[in-house]
């Protein structure tokens, strides 16, 4: 079932209840206003009835008096004749009220109201005449008209009794009625609603085993491809304890899927630091903590089930909910145990490469003051004069100095002490460009070092110069045949983003550095030397500053005499790297 479908039936399920129930709601509202109508008809009726026998009651009050005033003569009788005229007059006032709006018993109304004051004006003539009292003829009239006044009134009283009975029957037949619609519409409508009710719900149970049946379908598919590509996977809950791994992750870690399920992920997962062997912070807690993609630590050594050391990177993830609460974390990990071997040996063979490079012009640099040595010491041999000797055994071991020196340079490209020490970057370039000098001279490139005071850093010495050594002959060769190059040191001061060091900048006259070029210079193997390159230079020199706790950034110079690119590199004072980070190995 579409989206869409699966929306419109549950808009079903939910209006058509609802407007089922408001017209089962709207019957019976019309029901009941046609019962209380007919209710009120009758209570109108009963008024109407009970002012009809309110009149009847003061006429025959009245009749009643003038009979015994004419029987006695005493006054006092006509008392209820009198208190009873007001009193009639606002019963016809009210019952013409009642019936304005039926032209019957208007009519009936009306004839006893003449009636009545035809009787009235005979009574008010026998008062008048008190002879009149015996007077049998007269007496009899008078008895007739009250009959005539009363008989108006009991037909009146008749009809509207039969009004009345007729809006019982007809509130009775409401009420009925209204219970019989209240009843059936009751169980017409849960009928009604059970049947549509049931079809939504099959209808939705159906799409919901379909929706099942894809999601266990693409799930099988999911853990297929989990478990079909090359790096390792484990799939922990949000408490985590582990849901999943792929073959290569029970490779890795020397446990099976079935076994390692439902157990802690430190249990299963066990990290150590690669150079210190203490416990690594667990993934899932970091994960947990922060709530975020993260990367797990440098020299990540992990132990397997069977205690073989891995060295291993990559990442853990959060699994996220739609209402952005964890459901469970997933890591993701590879061996790179070969790959960390792998650099370590393009690390020896560059700086093999460099120290090839330099070989041909410390040869040189070794063999000239040599020779000199040699032809001083033939000179020795033959000069008789002591003066001379000692100017000539002077001269000899200024050479051996230099040549001293030179060696001692050449060979701290290979010797490096077992901690960082403190380093002269001054002094340390000034050494690296007394290796450098010959190429430099045959090259024609004017080398300047402007140090602003004496400056005294942490950090191995061997890998320092290795790392200059590359910059110092990168900036020569872009600088061309004659060339200038200007090395500036100068203190750092610290910020938010890094700790107090130092900063030097190499500037050449070269032609400076295309954005294309500059995007790919830390890549391993890039090279714009050709043949004549490794493209492994800068990548290495980069991961040396950076293990030291500093950045590599080359772009092109702003300084008039040097147009051409400007190399800054960053070293804090208090260095970070350790011997067991070291790019070469220990040479003692």
């Amino acid at each position: 079932m579409k989206l869409q479908e699966f929306q419109r039936v549950l808009r079903q399920a939910f209006f058509v209840p609802i407007l089922t129930l408001l017209a089962l709601a709207g019957i019976l509202l019309w029901q009941i206003a046609a019962t209380q109508k007919a209710q009120r008809w009758l209570d109108h009726s009963d008024e109407i009835s009970g002012e009809i026998a309110e009149l009847e009651s003061l006429i025959i009050d009245q009749e009643t008096g003038l009979r015994g005033y004419e029987l006695t003569g005493d006054a006092m009788m006509l008392v209820p004749f009198y208190s009873a005229a007001q009193p009639i007059q606002g019963h016809f006032a009210q019952l013409r009220r009642q019936i304005a709006d039926d032209p019957v018993k208007l009519r009936d109304l009306e004839r006893i109201s003449t009636r009545y004051e035809t009787w009235l004006s005979f009574a008010q003539a026998i008062l008048s005449s008190p002879a009149n009292f015996t007077n049998r003829n007269l007496n009899r009239h008078g008895g007739e008209l009250m009959y005539a006044v009363r008989d108006a009134v009991r037909q009146m009283a008749r009809a509207e009794d039969q009004s009345r009975q007729q809006w019982l029957k007809h509130t009775i037949s409401q009420e009925r009625r209204e219970i019989v619609v209240l009843l059936s519409g009751t169980a017409l409508v849960g009928l009604m609603l059970s049947f549509f009710s049931l079809s939504r719900l099959h209808k939705v149970s159906g799409a919901y085993q379909q929706s099942l049946f894809l999601l266990e379908k693409r799930g099988e598919k999911l853990r297929t491809i989990l478990r079909s590509i090359g790096d390792a996977v484990i799939v922990c809950q949000a408490d985590g304890s582990i849901e999943f791994m792929n073959p290569v992750a029970e490779d890795l870690t020397g446990w099976k899927e079935e076994e390692a399920a439902g157990r802690a992920l430190a249990e299963i997962f066990r990290i150590v630091n690669e150079e210190t062997n203490e416990p690594a912070e667990n993934p899932v807690e970091k994960v947990r903590r922060l709530k975020k993609v993260i990367g797990l630590a440098n020299h990540t050594a992990l132990i397997a089930r069977d205690g073989v050391r891995r060295i291993i990177d990559d990442s853990a993830a959060p699994i996220l909910s739609q209402d952005g609460q964890m459901t469970g974390i997933v890591l993701v990990f590879r061996d790179v145990t070969e790959k960390r071997r792998a650099e370590a040996a393009l690390a020896v063979s560059e700086k093999l490469a460099v120290a090839g490079r330099l070989a041909a012009s410390i040869a040189h640099e070794i063999h000239n003051p040599l020779d000199s040595i040699g032809n001083l010491h033939y000179l020795l041999a033959q000069e008789k004069d002591a003066a001379r000797r000692d100017e000539y055994l002077k001269m000899a071991q200024q050479e051996l100095d230099r040549t001293l020196q030179i060696s001692r340079s050449l060979l701290s490209l290979y010797r490096e002490p077992n901690a960082p020490v403190e380093v002269n970057l001054g002094e340390l370039l000034s050494s690296v460009l007394l290796l450098l000098r010959r190429r430099l001279d045959h090259q024609g490139t004017v080398v300047t070092q402007q140090n602003k005071d004496n400056i005294v850093i942490e950090g191995f010495p061997a890998e320092l110069r290795q790392v200059f050594t590359n910059l110092i002959l990168n900036a020569a060769e872009a600088a061309g045949r004659p060339g200038k190059i200007l090395i500036q040191i100068s203190r750092s001061v610290g910020n938010d983003s890094r700790a107090p060091g130092v900063t030097v900048e190499i500037y050449d006259s070269g032609a400076g550095i295309s954005p294309q070029v500059a995007s790919k210079l830390f890549q391993p193997f890039f090279t714009t030397k050709g043949s004549q390159g490794t493209g492994l230079g800068l990548w290495i020199s980069l991961g040396i500053v950076q293990k030291h706790g500093g950045s590599i950034h080359i772009g092109n110079s702003d300084l008039p005499e040097y147009t051409g690119a400007c190399v800054q590199v960053y070293l804090p004072a208090r260095t970070l790297a350790t011997a067991q980070s070291r790019s070469t190995p220990y040479v003692g």
